[in-house]
């Protein structure tokens, strides 16, 4: 473990403003494409942001981070509303730039998947109407066994529960399937199609990247069978299937148990816990975000591999 001021400076954090009061910041250069980048505190992170380093190597980008440290989807949305919509000095809906918003999931409030996306999805429409273009990343990889979230069951679900945000982030769910309940307040509809303005322009898997600790030792598939068996939960979903129905639900259900640790972050890669990668990891997040950026940006990727 590293010496706690060591990881006080680790976690230099961005000067974000926390108040209530709308942001007065305003980008400082003349390079034709405005970038601002919303996350948890993982965009907040200090120690080889991937931020700084995408605006390193994409030349025409000038990047502005509003990360918030702690912040589910929820307050990063009204954090983007004091920050950037309610920014006279910005005053982003009147700029002739190209304007972009790097939107990062946070896992901040990932137990709740469906209310986390309903308020990822409108942070995309406040964006999009206020005329800025939207890279969307998905969560990064994290957990680890020993830690109360992630022991038995509790990692399978904050496994599903993560794996549901990143197949929002990346198109694989109808506005159902991604929502839940919360699709009946879409202007659209409950069951309609994606509308444009609910869609980013850019889509980057980050759970399923070289982040992921694909490695890992599988748990124990038969410990995972008892837990499941003594789940009340899981009785009572498949009290009504017969025996060999249930048999079958048993073992998927304890092997994708049992692989919970291979959606882990690599040790290697975590900067003082297992949420937060360290500027190596950083480093991986803007390899993999780069390639999908748009030619207008002006990225010379294989910089990055080089910094690697």
């Amino acid at each position: 473990m590293l010496p706690t001021a060591v990881l006080a400076a680790a976690l230099a954090l961005t000067a974000a403003d926390d108040s209530d009061e709308p942001g007065t910041w305003n980008f400082r250069t003349e390079k034709p494409v405005k970038v601002t980048l919303l996350a948890g505190s993982i965009g907040a992170y200090q120690g080889g942001n991937y931020g700084k380093q995408l605006a390193g190597v994409c030349e025409n980008i000038e990047l502005k981070n509003i990360s918030k440290t702690g912040a589910g989807a929820f307050p990063l949305k009204k954090h983007f509303k004091k920050q950037v919509l309610e920014n006279w000095t910005l005053n982003v809906r009147s700029r002739d730039d190209e304007n972009w918003l790097i939107l990062h999931a946070s896992v901040n409030s990932i137990a709740t998947p469906l209310s986390t996306n309903h308020h990822l999805k409108n942070i995309i429409v406040l964006a999009k109407m206020a005329g800025m273009k939207v890279a969307f990343l998905s969560p990064q990889p994290w957990g680890r066994d020993g830690n109360s979230k992630f022991n038995g069951l509790e990692g399978l679900e904050r496994r599903d529960s993560t794996q549901l945000v990143t197949d929002f982030v990346m198109g694989r769910l109808s506005a159902r399937q991604a929502l839940g309940d919360y699709a009946d307040k879409r202007p659209a509809g409950a069951d309609a199609a994606w509308v444009d303005l609910e869609t980013p322009d850019v889509r980057i898997d980050i759970y399923d990247s070289p982040l992921r600790n694909k490695d890992a030792e599988l748990r124990d598939l038969e410990k995972m069978k008892a837990l499941l068996l003594k789940d009340r939960s899981w009785a009572k979903k498949h009290a009504d299937m017969d025996e060999s129905q249930r048999d079958a639900w048993l073992l998927t259900d304890a092997q994708r148990a049992a692989e919970v640790p291979r959606w882990f972050m690599r040790p290697e890669l975590h900067a003082f816990d297992h949420i937060h990668p360290n500027a190596e990891g950083h480093l991986i997040i803007a390899q993999t975000a780069c390639p999908s950026m748009p030619a207008s940006w002006g990225c010379d990727c294989s910089a990055l591999d080089k910094a690697g």
